[in-house]
């Protein structure tokens, strides 16, 4: 048995390249895993016992509730309490369990930073499932046991969106406000997931689930690292050593602030953005920001 996931040979039903060129970030994709890759999967993961899952998630543990009565609802749920919630209907969600031989196989595979990269179990009973929603994370979904239907906007409603949503949810982050408002919400497909097939989920697409049989899931996420992220860390450090960019804005009338015309002759913004671009322009500099991205320690 293999002792890491080959990313190369689960996506080879439709090639990397091929995946890379007309999915990435655009259009979900649906495929078979290789007998021995599910094995694998399974073999790492260990006993699908919630009990154990919920002692083992790192990050929390949930109940999904929402029927014709309750309007979906989460609730955070322990080893002693997770199974009630399930025969209640509710689906489990077991959110960052130590599963490393998966999780940074998917990061060094895409050239992410491993911290980045999460695995989430779930544990939906008959009749349960998700509402629409859509997610910040690009998701790779393996169905491990029993099934699960998928239905999956064609295309992200919100492309490359800086945060999840649920539809109909009040509550809308500042980021994502303006982009919501001018959204249209695609046609959906339908996908129809049995034990042994792997699914990618781009970020921003509108995604609702059903299982008609108690169903355990593997989510594999990848919390975006965005262009601009490599860059401001690395800015933020540089500049903030630096006692000119610390000093305070004074005599910037000029952009609606006001203030004295004598103040104007501390204004040396145009001085500072001189020494950003000079900064920029400069590969060796420009490779030192991005690397200190990488480097920080911050789990």
């Amino acid at each position: 048995m293999t002792d890491r996931l080959d990313m190369l040979r689960v996506l080879a039903p439709i090639g990397v390249e091929r995946f890379f060129a007309e999915h990435w970030q655009t259009r979900m994709a649906l495929m078979p895993l290789a007998e021995e890759d599910l094995a694998f999967i399974r073999h790492t993961i260990g006993p699908l016992d919630p009990e154990r899952l919920a002692g083992l998630a790192r990050e929390d543990a949930q109940a999904w509730l929402a029927n014709d009565f309750v309007a979906h609802s989460v609730f955070p749920v322990d080893a002693t309490n997770a199974m009630k919630f399930h025969a209640a209907g509710a689906t489990l969600y077991f959110i960052n369990v130590p599963l490393p031989a998966l999780t940074e196989a998917v990061a060094d595979f895409l050239g992410a930073p491993r911290r980045q990269v999460i695995a989430s179990l779930f544990y939906t009973p008959a009749g349960g499932g998700a509402v629409p929603h859509f997610d910040k994370n690009e998701n790779f979904t393996i169905q491990l046991t029993g099934a699960k239907r998928w239905q999956v906007g064609q295309a992200p409603m919100v492309p490359f969106a800086p945060d999840s949503y649920t539809l109909g949810s009040p509550a809308i982050t500042a980021a994502l406000a303006p982009l919501l408002a001018q959204a249209q919400r695609p046609p959906e497909e339908t996908a129809e997931l049995t034990p042994g097939k792997f699914f990618y989920i781009p970020r921003g697409t509108v995604h609702h689930t059903s299982a008609g049989e108690p169903s355990w899931s593997l989510n594999l996420s990848y919390t975006p690292t965005m262009w601009l992220d490599l860059l401001r860390v690395g800015l933020q450090e540089r500049l903030t050593a630096s006692p000119r960019w610390r000093a305070i804005v004074t005599g910037a009338g000029k952009f609606g602030a006001g203030g004295d015309p004598a103040a104007l002759q501390a204004n040396y913004l145009p001085e500072l953005l001189a020494e950003l671009r000079t900064m920029l322009d400069d590969p060796a500099e420009a490779e030192a920001l991005t690397r200190a991205f990488f480097q920080r320690v911050d789990g």
